[in-house]
């Protein structure tokens, strides 16, 4: 027994150190600068463009908070506090702009390319490999989803928790700094987005106990781990909101979100690469275990990358769709480098005795990258030819039709009116700088509760001087299409509340899927009356 784990052993060492004679640390800091530069630069193209979704929850959310609003007690949100307390902060010291928000967005997207690019490097010790899989992250995932993002957030500190953790399990030094720092990542990261930050907790947690990494690393973890989630739990009771927080966040997503998120894996709208991204790898791995699959478990690379690649595929869900694997991917690149590193090395001495093997192979992935690369080009195209609209936080362009108009006619009312965007329009009142007169800014059946519902009538019936719906948002059709777990896309509570909202506000104008309209006279909340039960 004591031979045969010395043969692990050295076998395992032999993996890891022989690997490392491509690129150096000095030579690495080169390509880090390079990845960063490139993924600003790719990101330059989108910096002004603009979509009616989910990067609005963040900023009106910072906004009301500089305000002077509370977080769940005075505004209904879902999430947890990290983004919003980091958007506010961001917004504090850079202002409230569309400029500052897209400068956010772009530091986060290159800050994950960086440490895509760090922990690949110390999975592979591979520099143009671990550069070009973070580079080509930034190219099959930018484009309309070049926004701050809950998600992107939770990348982010998910790639720092990574590469610490690499760090750590790599060095023959065991410093507990490391440790701290993905602890420390790793809370920021459940503060953000809670299944995906509490699954990368328990990858490097089963990494540390299957590696048998001393006590004292672990519990400098786990120290970390709690930084965050104690720091933002005393600002929630010091605004004296925690039980509304544990409704909103607790009770109500597990009770809401999940039903009707499910759709099938792959769909939706993005670069089609993204979906082989995880059935590659996972071949690949398969691979390289198939050598020695004893070696495997106590693998001080192979192991946590594997444990890191099935916490961001896991993640993806409960709604994997092309979007969703893009926050995700970056996880599984240093799990792609460590393979594909190695297995380069076994088969290079007999490359030629599989070589048309070999060009099939590189002709696949070759022609994936070059259909990746002009997916890339078209959409930044199409986003430098859209027309710059002025708006109250800056210039944008809108990838769609209608709402350049709908700001227009916005801009021309009275600034002292009241709003109500309808049914998910929380980026229109942060462009137009009119604050939602209700504390719910989405609306969606079989998510928004009945009483939601009439809380938001009374308000906006009490309160608000226009209302602005977007009818693609609130068409059945529509609605089954993007989710199609949805059981029902006409629930009574979102029929009344739209009756009310029709009766109660006049028709003024209609810009492609968007309505404007005008309260009426004499309007009066009884209407509301009937709707939660």
């Amino acid at each position: 027994m004591i031979e045969s784990a010395k043969i692990v052993k050295m076998a395992a060492a032999r993996w890891t150190g022989a690997l490392g004679v491509v690129g150096s640390s000095s030579s690495s800091r080169w390509w880090l600068l390079l990845v960063g530069l490139t993924a600003g630069v790719l990101c330059v193209p989108f910096i002004r463009t603009v979509a009616i979704g989910d990067e609005g929850v963040l900023l009106t959310g910072a906004e009301r908070m500089l305000r002077g609003s509370r977080l769940y007690a005075d505004f209904f949100e879902f999430l947890p506090p990290g983004g919003f307390v980091l958007t506010e902060a961001w917004f504090a010291i850079t202002g409230i702009s569309v400029g500052s928000a897209r400068s956010l967005a772009i530091l986060t997207i290159v800050g994950i390319a960086c440490f895509t690019y760090l922990a690949c490097w110390r999975a592979s010790k591979n520099a143009p490999l671990s550069a070009l899989l973070a580079t080509g992250w930034v190219v099959m995932s930018q484009g309309v989803w070049t926004q701050v993002s809950h998600h992107w957030l939770t990348t982010l500190f998910s790639m720092v928790a990574a590469w610490a953790t690499l760090v750590n399990l790599e060095g023959a030094q065991r410093y507990l700094r490391w440790s701290l720092i993905a602890g420390a990542a790793t809370g920021m990261a459940v503060m953000v987005t809670p299944h995906r930050g509490a699954l990368i907790m328990l990858a490097i947690v089963i990494a540390f106990l299957i590696l048998r990494r001393q006590r004292a690393e672990l519990i400098s973890f786990v120290i970390g781990c709690s930084l965050a989630p104690v720091s933002l739990l005393a600002y929630v009771v010091w605004h004296h909101a925690l039980a509304a927080a544990f409704d909103d966040v607790i009770l109500f997503a597990a009770t809401r979100y999940a039903p009707v998120q499910s759709v099938p894996f792959g769909s939706g709208v993005g670069n089609p690469f993204l979906t082989y991204f995880f059935p590659i790898t996972a071949s690949l791995t398969f691979l390289v275990c198939a050598r020695d699959w004893r070696i495997c478990f106590r693998d001080r690379l192979l192991l946590p990358c594997a444990a890191f690649a099935l916490a961001g595929f896991v993640g993806c869900f409960p709604r994997p769709d092309i979007s969703h694997i893009a926050f995700a991917a970056p996880l599984v690149c240093p799990l792609l480098a460590c393979c594909m590193t190695r297995l380069t090395q076994w088969w290079r001495p007999m490359w030629w005795r599989y070589r048309y093997l070999v060009a099939v192979v590189a002709g696949v992935m070759i022609g994936l990258c070059v259909s990746s690369g002009f997916y890339f080009f078209e959409l930044s195209q199409e986003a430098l030819r859209q027309k710059i609209v002025p708006t109250p936080r800056g210039g944008v362009a809108f990838m769609g039709a209608g709402a350049p108009a709908l700001l227009a006619r916005i801009a021309a009312t009275p600034s002292a009116d009241a709003y109500f965007f309808y049914p998910y329009l929380s980026m229109l009142s942060f462009l137009t700088a009119r604050e939602q007169v209700s504390k719910y800014d989405l609306f969606m059946p079989g998510y928004t509760l009945p009483s939601q519902y009439q809380d938001a009538c009374i308000s906006v019936m009490r309160h608000a001087s226009w209302v602005v719906i977007d009818r693609r948002l609130t068409d059945p059709n529509v609605l089954k299409q993007g989710f199609p777990a949805m059981r029902d896309a006409e629930p009574p509570e979102k029929k009344l509340f739209e009756q009310a909202l029709d009766g109660g506000f006049e028709l003024v104008a209609q810009e492609g899927t968007f309505e404007l309209r005008r309260r009426r006279e004499s309007i009066s909340d009884t209407v509301c009356a009937g709707i939660a039960k």
